[in-house]
């Protein structure tokens, strides 16, 4: 079925981002890493030089056009426009492929391209000076020699992969590590994170490093930085920019704009993709109807122990649990469960001065349970108990802090919203641009709260997306990447709920997945209220507030998975 799936997609050709209009200049850009001649050397992030040909003959027959940083430049400058169909072509890690297949194609094809390369693999002794051409370099990458072939070629440009940021640190005191670009360091002698100036200090010696690296052995600066695993907090982008590294490339599978080359989004093709697959995901379409199953966590019981082997045993039964209901977001309180609604906010689970915290377990817990569970995690922290244990000028140092130490997808503000909202059914890029676009001065003050509570922390994770709670029964702000509607009683109340929102558009598939049903608390009216919801076209649902039991019944998790949509009766 995938050569079919490829001839169908390459006689449908490509228009061009959907999402393009009048006063955008876009672009799309694919990141490939080894090109391998026979399927029995595929790695995770390899393609076969077949396919990797037929991608080429693609591009040419559809009248697509492989663009170089000065066009995406000049572009940007407003100097000329970009073809209507654009792509730019990189190759991450500089592995030895990159010269013995990849090279040779692009000349033949004269289609330019940017390769990225990782400083220390390709200077096997650090700190000292840049090697010869005689010196072998690291198993399976290019030689500088090499390099400056490709570079004199004119088609293939150089940026950095950063000098020794390709790997994982140590990001808690769990022994649990995490990339090292995005990673506050813990030192395990002092029990000490890095701070802010250490991060930063850490980061521009690293880049600094890579550019000298570059421009010794190649004659010119890099200007671009490709950052390794595509992550990056706001602070490194910022020190990027401060050193001249105009272009910045991460992994998010989105369609860019040379307005905002400091955010280059880029399809990573892996697991041996066909022409197809390719094609399609290149497509970036809108998406289609998200199949969301939230469950909301407390981290109070992973905390009730001491002992390192009980807390392990505790965090993998949570996350067994969560496979088995086939949740695939997840909400953690970032702060204890407090006594009663009206409690003052209580011990957090993160490091911070503003607050006492009780443990150091959020990172730990986000990181494995997006990496084990396969879920998004989402971090909560109640808005209004925030302000009235820290002052309000202190929640977004609050918020920033509850960021610095983990590495969520995205955090969950309790901000109620007006109702009857207009259907946005828009792409994620969008939604952002709406939200980076947002007057403070024209919200009303828990929302401009919430808003600078969300900015703070995106400055640490600049990717970093947001849900709503308490939005109305209208629908979401258009600014909101997913709104959690409140709990309902019953299955009629939920049956309610979706008939409204379905009369407001709010259920078609393009848009559905952005509402999410809070489902009854009691069992039988909460698998009623699910099935009476999917029926109407919601395919976004939560067991929130309180936290579900896990391990979870077995009814409740046939019926919940999200394998399990859409519903047949």
């Amino acid at each position: 079925m995938r050569w079919l799936l490829g001839i169908m997609l390459m006689m449908v050709g490509l228009a061009g981002p959907a999402w393009a209009g009048a006063d955008h200049q876009p672009f799309v850009s694919i990141a490939f890493h080894a090109v391998v001649d026979q399927p029995a050397d595929l790695e995770t992030d390899a393609v076969t030089t077949r396919t990797f040909v037929q991608f080429l003959d693609w591009l040419k027959a559809q009248g697509w056009t492989p663009v170089s940083l000065d066009d995406l430049s000049d572009a940007a400058a407003g100097r000329r426009k970009l073809p209507a169909k654009a792509i730019l072509l990189t190759f991450d890690d500089a592995r030895e492929s990159l010269y013995s297949r990849v090279f040779p194609l692009l000349k033949a094809y004269h289609y330019p391209a940017v390769a990225a390369v990782v400083g220390v693999w390709m200077d096997e002794a650090p700190g000292t000076v840049p090697k010869g051409d005689d010196v072998a370099s690291p198993p399976d990458s290019i030689t500088w020699a090499q390099a400056r072939e490709m570079q004199a070629s004119g088609l293939i440009e150089f940026a950095s992969h950063g000098y020794d940021l390709h790997h994982a640190d140590l990001a808690n005191p769990h022994g649990g590590e995490t990339p090292a670009t995005v990673t506050w360091r813990y030192d395990r002698r002092s029990g000490q994170y890095e701070d802010d100036a250490h991060y930063a200090a850490r980061i521009r010696a690293d880049l600094k490093r890579s550019m000298a690296l570059l421009e010794a052995h190649l004659g010119r600066r890099p200007r671009a930085i490709a950052w390794p695993y595509g992550r990056y907090t706001g602070l490194a982008l910022d020190i990027a920019r401060e050193l001249g590294l105009a272009f910045s490339f991460d992994l998010e599978p989105e369609p860019s704009d040379a307005a905002d080359l400091s955010a280059i989004h880029r399809y990573y093709p892996s697991g041996d993709p066909g022409l197809g697959d390719i094609v399609r995901n290149l497509r970036f379409d809108a998406p289609g109807p998200r199949t969301l199953r939230i469950a909301c966590l407390t981290l109070d019981a992973l905390a009730a122990s001491a002992d390192g082997a009980a807390q392990d045993a505790a965090l993998g039964r949570m996350i067994e649990g969560l496979r088995a209901l086939g949740v695939n977001t997840v909400i953690i309180d970032a702060n204890a469960r407090l006594a009663s609604p009206k409690s003052p906010l209580g011990e957090v689970y993160f490091p911070t001065s503003l607050r006492p915290w009780r443990a150091d377990i959020l990172g730990r817990a986000t990181w494995q349970i997006r990496t084990r569970a396969g879920a998004d995690v989402f971090l909560r922290l109640p808005l209004a108990r925030a302000e009235a244990a820290v002052g309000e000028a202190n929640v977004p140092r609050l918020f920033a802090d509850m960021l610095r130490y983990s590495r969520p997808d995205g955090i969950t503000l309790d901000l109620p919203t007006p109702a009857g909202s207009a259907v946005a059914a828009d792409r994620p890029e969008e939604i952002r641009d709406r939200r980076s676009a947002l007057n403070a001065g024209r919200l009303d003050s828990r929302t401009a709260l919430g808003l600078a509570a969300y900015r703070a922390a995106a400055g640490i994770d600049p990717r970093l997306r947001l849900m709503l709670e308490e939005v109305q029964p209208g629908g979401p702000p258009d600014w909101a990447d997913i709104a959690l509607l409140p709990p309902s009683r019953d299955a009629e109340e939920v049956g309610a709920l979706a008939s409204r929102l379905r009369a407001n558009g709010w259920l078609q598939p393009n848009v559905a997945g952005r509402v999410a049903f809070s489902l009854p608390a009691d069992p039988v009216q909460r698998l009623n209220a699910l099935r009476v919801a999917q029926r109407q076209g919601a395919s976004a649902f939560a067991l929130c507030p309180d936290a579900p039991a896990l391990p979870p019944a077995a009814t409740l998790s046939a019926v919940f998975s999200a394998v399990t949509y859409p519903h047949r009766p």
